[in-house]
């Protein structure tokens, strides 16, 4: 008597039998048509590789052997800045705050910004306290007096002195 995995077997067999000749038929009567399309795509993707190629240059095992000593040495610096960094600034804040220098800074209040009419009517009031409606006096001319020089170093001219040497 035949087992059940046995007659489960040969009914999928049975049933996967045809399809598998189906897609080779159809693989075979594409296979030139394929041919052709990769011949004529075959420029892109050279090109797509080429670009793969460039871009996953970075991540090459030999270049990242080469800088690892320097990304071990420039990791540790700034861990180590970081920290200090860290800790100067724990330091400072505990000190402020232990001698109430941490004031808050209270912003001085914004003055009313006057409208443009309001600042036409200002600069009328001014011209018209500018404008005198009393006659002018006659203008003073001060004259310089003759013994009012200068004393010293600076009311004497500087004499050049021209050597002749040639």
């Amino acid at each position: 008597m035949p087992n059940w995995r046995d007659i489960l077997l040969v009914s999928l067999f049975i049933i996967v039998w045809p399809i598998t000749k189906l897609f080779y038929v159809i693989l075979f009567l594409l296979a030139p048509i394929w041919t052709l399309v990769s011949f004529i795509l075959l420029p892109f993707n050279h090109l797509a590789q080429t670009i793969y190629s460039i871009i996953t240059l970075p991540f090459s095992v030999k270049w990242l052997e080469r800088i690892e000593t320097l990304y071990v040495y420039l990791g540790t610096a700034a861990l180590i800045g970081g920290l200090t960094g860290a800790v100067i600034f724990a330091i400072f804040k505990f000190i402020s705050a232990s001698l109430n220098i941490d004031s808050t800074v209270v912003p001085p209040p914004k003055e009313r910004v006057r409208s443009a009419a309001e600042f036409r009517a200002a600069q009328r009031e001014k011209r018209e306290e500018k404008i005198d409606f009393t006659p002018a006096p006659t203008p003073v001319v001060l004259k310089k007096m003759p013994g009012s020089r200068r004393k010293g170093l600076l009311s004497q001219a500087i004499m050049e002195e021209e050597d002749s040497d040639f």
